[in-house]
């Protein structure tokens, strides 16, 4: 296969370059772990893990893999200005410990301890203490150990080369460019034509239209959340009854057929229920999160509650939203028309997802976010539940938008925690994460919305063995997963 052309996610890119040490995987409800880098992992206790790394491993420059680069990739990813800091809380200390062994310490016993360092792009140390101002631009891409190697970079366009010593099995494309085509029709004209063979389509409901123009379309499930987050911290949204008018305002059922059709559902809290695995079965977590106060579009209830608060009179607000998302677009119009009913001025602000993920995560927020297709390392309420709420996640690199605690939160907190969930129950957890999640569901900090499927479209010639799944493409195992169907 001579190369491929797609559009896709940063992880996607650079797990082809810089692999992790290990690959983590999800079947059947299970968190599944095989080799990458490191051949072998040791946990002598919850809050250690001690990598054996594979020999002969060599960066895409001929400089051998050694335990110095694991040791910088990870004391990086784990440095407070890091996006992947989040994962990396109560991280201690890494260190070299042996030929070819490298050992990790955490400050408390945790469940996600290997899932939270396995999906860590090692990079060559050498040359990033050389770039410390310019690494990841085109001045200076990473170097990995992966079976491709960054050729050229620019502001459209990321194309990878095969890596010629690539110590693993070689994929089938020689070559991989992925290229940034804002516009869906675009896209679509491009695959026509031969120019792009593969796509992540972010505008589900365009979906028979890719498998009309010729593609093959593969589809499937991962846990992710859409939702929409008030910043309870500030005024107007302060107000419990603002919030409550905020959630009767959107039509989540007629938003999620007009933009998704079959390929994604209503959430019924923050997180899928499939994140609650750790604590709870499928149809116990079900039963419990049917019961829960529920706030559908209702305009005469949003009026009623809006005249309870301290903003009857109404009040503006500029929501911005990702400029390549098709359904944030459509659902902060719908919100737009409905609250301007009500005397509230919305207005959608579109940014480049650069500006977005910046902002987002340095709390720049203007009172009204939508997150779109944040996911987990881990299915349990420890991973993205436990990352929404809480006065310890109300900071840079953390995704407490909503600056969202209560005494309720705070109490039960620990059990979700990672520092000190292991300490508990299972039973235990799963009283807690109840009272977080009935506590999110009464104080409404959070819009839940949609858990969308994964669609991808492959170009005539080209299929999946399977669906990749998020944990896929977080470790550029997607790749090994596509074949020529000539």
């Amino acid at each position: 296969m001579s190369g491929i052309t797609t559009k896709s996610n940063t992880l996607m890119i650079t797990s082809l370059v810089a692999e992790p040490l290990e690959r983590v995987g999800f079947d059947q409800g299970q968190i599944r772990i095989t080799p990458g880098l490191a051949v072998s992992a040791a946990q002598p206790d919850k809050s250690t893990v001690v990598y054996k790394l594979r020999d002969g491993v060599t960066f895409s420059d001929g400089k051998p893999l050694t335990p110095e680069d694991v040791v910088w990739s990870i004391d990086a990813a784990a440095a407070p200005t890091a996006e992947t800091a989040g994962n990396m809380q109560g991280f201690k200390s890494v260190q070299v410990t042996g030929p070819g062994e490298v050992t990790v310490k955490w400050k408390y016993p945790t469940i996600a301890l290997r899932t939270a360092l396995g999906s860590l792009p090692i990079q060559q140390a050498a040359f990033a203490k050389a770039h410390p101002k310019d690494l990841g631009t085109s001045a200076a891409l990473p170097i990995g150990t992966g079976p491709y190697v960054f050729k050229a970079q620019t502001s459209q366009d990321i194309t990878l080369a095969r890596n010629p010593g690539y110590w693993g099995t070689p994929p089938k494309p020689d070559s991989v460019k992925f290229t940034v085509i804002s516009d869906n029709s675009a896209a679509q004209l491009a695959m026509r034509s031969g120019s792009l063979q593969g796509v992540q389509v972010n505008d589900l409901k365009t979906t028979a239209q890719w498998k009309s123009s010729g593609a093959s379309l593969h589809i499937g499930d991962d846990f992710n959340s859409d939702l929409l987050s008030m910043d309870t911290s500030r005024p107007p949204f302060d107000d419990l009854h603002v919030r409550k008018a905020v959630a009767h305002s959107i039509d989540r059922k007629g938003v999620l057929a007009a933009a998704f059709g079959e390929h994604a559902a209503l959430l019924k809290t923050i997180v899928p229920t499939g994140e609650l695995a750790g604590v709870a079965q499928e149809a116990e977590a079900e039963a419990f999160l049917d019961q829960l106060p529920a706030y559908e579009f209702d305009l005469a209830k949003a009026k009623a509650e809006l005249a309870q608060s301290a903003h009857a009179g109404g009040f503006e607000v500029t929501v911005p939203y990702l400029n390549t998302s098709a359904w944030e677009r459509l659902l902060l119009l719908n919100l737009q028309q409905n609250m301007k009913q009500l005397g509230v001025t919305i207005t959608p602000k579109p940014v480049p997802p650069g500006q977005w993920f910046q902002t987002f995560f340095s709390r720049q927020t203007t009172g009204i976010q939508v997150i779109t297709g944040f996911g987990s390392i881990l299915p349990d309420p420890s991973g993205l539940m436990f990352g929404f709420v809480g006065k310890a996640n109300m900071k840079p690199n953390f995704p407490n938008s909503a600056n969202f605690t209560t005494p309720v939160v705070e109490k039960n907190f620990p059990l979700l925690a990672p520092e000190t969930a292991g300490k508990y129950s299972k039973e235990e957890r799963w009283a807690a994460t109840k009272a977080i999640i009935t506590e999110i569901a009464e104080q409404v900090p959070y819009v839940p919305l949609y858990t969308q499927r994964q669609v991808y479209a492959l170009a005539g010639g080209l299929t999946f063995t399977r669906t990749p799944t998020l944990f896929d493409k977080w470790s550029g195992a997607w790749i090994d997963l596509l074949r020529s169907s000539k």
